[in-house]
């Protein structure tokens, strides 16, 4: 037999309100919650000295994320203390982190906590700036300062979120650290006077190793008050270049291609190449270009060479083919007018300054060249030979690599078309043609006298 307790309706409603409470999330109804985190308290103080506390707490306005929404598997991803011993160690306390150095703070050293973009509450509202603050051991806070810009140099393109660390002679451990930012700039502030070794690694993996075939980029400088340094990554090796690669465009250009970037200086020279026959006659060479600026300049030709022919034909298809050109390009400029006063109000109605991109200083790594040669090579074997190439990152090598220029392919007439209805098509004398028999017709009798 079951039995039944019977409940007092009071202490179903204080339970139901207990209940109710204890539910988490946001009480229903209002405006959805956009607001990203905002730091209410700092401890130290930003721009303290003669701190003696063993770590810094960061107070926010409200809960954050253990997890970035940057990525990255914790708050450490977006948490940078420089100079320290190694990463820091950053502990979540609802709506306050703590980080704290490996080894403690040093002494008479000042140093600069950075928060990366990315931190966020439980509703997914992250922030999109990088927050600064700095403190000191000692009595007073240095101001050398290094910045720049990081640039992919097989690309000469600007490198974002790079990691940059500065180091002081032989200590690898103790280091300056900070981030490139999304148009690849960085700053790294509150250096005190000395030489360094400044290094950027384009961390493939974010193991925040350097690993074979990963691109970086060292130099060292010497700090005394604010220094402008650009870094230029790219695959470092010890192995010199090697031709990989034999492309005939005609019967006086050849293509070479290498496994690595060369050295800019100096470039590959003409007196490195060496082309021979089978027979192992030399061919002459004229010149040696790199590939990007040949290919440019064929551009530029082959456009001037198409608007010529244009201009040069005074036949009905010719002038209304030059009238659509002509016609396509006014309307392309009067586009352009347009979206010109388009980013004008737009540029008049925004009030964030927009900064352009950095631009690289050096020219871009070439792995590809182009051999002019001084005559005609008529199709047969042939044997290329690359002297003493140096490579980006020093290693010197001889290469050679056979190859062939085919045979052009003859151009076959194309077929006659059919003749048309009504066209009478001639026979050869000599050409036998069937006669089809033909009915004579029948002979009438002729009307005779009786």
């Amino acid at each position: 037999m079951i039995s039944f307790r019977r409940v007092p309706l009071a202490g179903v409603t204080a339970a139901v309100l207990v209940a109710a409470c204890a539910s988490p999330g946001a009480p229903p109804g209002g405006p959805p919650d956009r607001a990203v985190p905002v730091i209410v308290k700092v401890t130290p103080d930003s721009g303290a000295t003669n701190v003696k506390a063993r770590s810094v707490t960061v107070a926010f306005s409200e809960v954050v994320s253990e997890r970035p929404r940057a990525g990255g598997a914790d708050l450490g991803a977006i948490v940078l203390l420089s100079p320290s011993d190694g990463p820091a160690r950053v502990d979540w306390n609802r709506d306050a982190i703590t980080v704290r150095p490996r080894k403690g703070f040093h002494a008479n050293t000042s140093y600069a906590l950075t928060i990366l973009p990315g931190l966020a509450d439980l509703r997914g509202n992250a922030t999109t700036r990088a927050q600064h603050f700095v403190f000191s051991t000692g009595g007073s806070i240095v101001h050398g300062e290094l910045r720049g810009a990081v640039f992919d140099w097989t690309t000469n393109r600007p490198a974002p979120l790079v990691n940059i660390e500065a180091t002081v002679g032989g200590d690898t451990t103790f280091r300056w650290i900070t981030r490139s930012d999304s148009s690849g700039r960085y700053i790294l502030p509150y250096l005190p006077e000395g030489t360094y070794l400044l290094r950027a690694l384009l961390d493939a993996n974010a193991n925040g190793k350097l690993d074979p075939r990963e691109l970086w980029d060292s130099v060292t400088v010497h700090i005394a008050d604010t220094l402008r340094t650009d870094l230029y990554a790219f695959a470092h090796d010890t192995l010199g270049a090697r031709v990989v690669g034999v492309d005939v465009k005609d019967s006086t250009t050849v293509r070479l291609t290498f496994d690595r970037a060369l050295a800019n200086a100096p470039i590959l020279r003409i007196d490195q190449v060496e082309v021979r026959r089978a027979d192992s006659s030399r061919v002459a060479l004229r010149t040696i270009i790199r590939a990007s600026g040949f290919d440019s300049l064929t551009r530029v030709h082959e456009s001037a060479r198409r608007d010529s022919l244009a201009r040069a034909d005074t036949s009905v298809a010719g002038r209304r083919a030059l009238a659509r050109t002509d016609s396509l390009r006014a309307v392309a400029r009067l586009d352009s007018i347009e979206r010109a006063r388009v980013e004008t109000r737009r540029a008049a109605r925004d009030t964030v300054v927009r900064v352009p991109p950095p631009v690289p200083a050096r020219e871009v790594l070439a792995t590809d060249f182009i051999v002019l040669l001084g005559e005609a090579i008529p199709p047969g074997a042939y044997r290329v030979t690359v002297r003493d190439v140096i490579s980006a990152s020093g290693g010197q090598r001889t290469s050679e690599r056979t190859f062939s220029r085919a045979k052009p392919e003859e151009k076959k007439a194309p077929p006659a078309p059919p003749p048309e209805a009504g066209v009478t098509v001639p026979v050869k004398p000599d050409a036998t043609v069937p006669v089809k028999p033909t009915a004579s017709p029948p002979v009438k009798p002729r009307a005779g006298r009786r």
